[in-house]
């Protein structure tokens, strides 16, 4: 499990802008249409409560991200929500631009875009 001391300031930063003021049982889910993901220390709770496949998991420059199928938002939203958290379902248009300031290609996962970088650089 990545140490939380070591994440980043700017995905900190940006986990706090897209999510606003929550409270310790609240949980975000990052709805993207095809996948959604769970952040952070989201993505931490979601390992400790859910089954997590581990291609569904993933460490992006040290923090936790849980990759799904949108489709699973419901079944991992109520089973969150049995074991007390509050869950919120952002969607794209809910979320603000990345860190850094600069305009970003939207990629759905992170395997994706490091593989389309791999073939790009191949070229």
């Amino acid at each position: 499990m990545p140490d939380p001391s070591g994440w980043p300031e700017e995905i900190r930063t940006w986990f706090r802008s897209a999510t606003g003021g929550c409270q310790a049982l609240d949980i975000f889910i990052f709805n993207y249409g095809r996948l959604a993901c769970l952040y952070l220390q989201d993505a931490v709770t979601a390992a400790a409560v859910l089954e997590i496949d581990a291609s569904e998991w993933h460490t992006e420059r040290g923090y936790p991200v849980f990759v799904f199928d949108a489709a699973r938002i419901d079944e991992i939203q109520r089973q969150l929500s049995i074991c007390g958290y509050d869950v919120h379902v952002l969607e794209p248009s809910d979320k603000p631009k990345r860190p850094g300031g600069h305009k970003r290609a939207k990629v759905l996962s992170i395997s994706v875009g490091r593989e389309r970088a791999k073939r790009e650089r191949a070229r």
